[in-house]
């Protein structure tokens, strides 16, 4: 019986389950918002969504971008788990309580940066601000997501190590290339309130990560 359980925790099953739950979960934003969906598609070529729905209302919290949180939450901790197995293969061994895990402090880790955000915003009076920024962080992570879905079922299911830090080599790059185009496409904004925007990068944007990477990793 325990032999059993022990299967089932180590089968890749639940990788495939969860992948399938990532496309539905696309799927339906796709049907529902075709339109919005295609020009986020393209958001590394042109600012047309931006420009399109940065003042469409609600902002943030309406179907598309909750979804969208959640595929990317998923995406995110798939990253993770990745990286980890290549740093502790033994460890992790596709462990789908460990993904778990992984997907606990990921989804806490988002939740705190959104509430944090809007604290230091009204602390500031820059609450459209930080509204416009955190609307930018989840058209990128959605965009994000999408690039980064492809390569994460091929490392999966073409078990290859040089293949995984490839796949977290890209994902590196395509995060700070998204942070360059909003500093680029926002220099007047950012650099008039360059206080503002480094605390914010320091509380929201660094400290998070080194403190969930250490979690993991201890």
């Amino acid at each position: 019986m325990n032999e059993a359980t022990e299967r089932m925790f180590v089968s890749q099953d639940w990788i495939t389950i969860t992948l399938m739950i990532v496309l539905t979960l696309l799927l339906l934003n796709r049907i529902k918002y075709g339109e919005r969906f295609y020009k986020l598609q393209y958001l590394l070529l042109n600012n047309t969504y931006i420009n399109s729905y940065a003042k469409a209302s609600p902002t943030i919290f309406n179907i598309f971008n909750i979804i969208f949180y959640a595929v990317a939450t998923i995406i995110i901790s798939f990253l993770v788990f990745v990286a980890h197995n290549l740093y502790k293969p033994d460890q992790t061994s596709y462990d789908f309580i460990f993904f778990l895990k992984i997907i606990f402090y990921v989804s806490i880790f988002i939740v705190v940066r959104i509430i944090i955000g809007f604290l230091i915003g009204i602390l500031f009076e820059k609450e459209k601000d930080q509204q416009y920024f955190t609307f930018l962080k989840i058209s990128y992570l959605g965009n994000f997501s999408l690039i980064i879905l492809p390569f994460l079922a091929i490392n999966f299911y073409f078990k290859s190590g040089v293949f995984s830090y490839i796949l977290l080599i890209i994902s590196v790059v395509l995060f700070l290339y998204y942070y360059i185009l909003i500093i680029k496409n926002n220099q007047s904004l950012i650099f008039g309130r360059s206080f503002y925007f480094i605390l914010y990068l320091c509380t929201l944007e660094i400290a998070p990560f080194a403190i969930i990477i250490n979690i993991l990793i201890t």
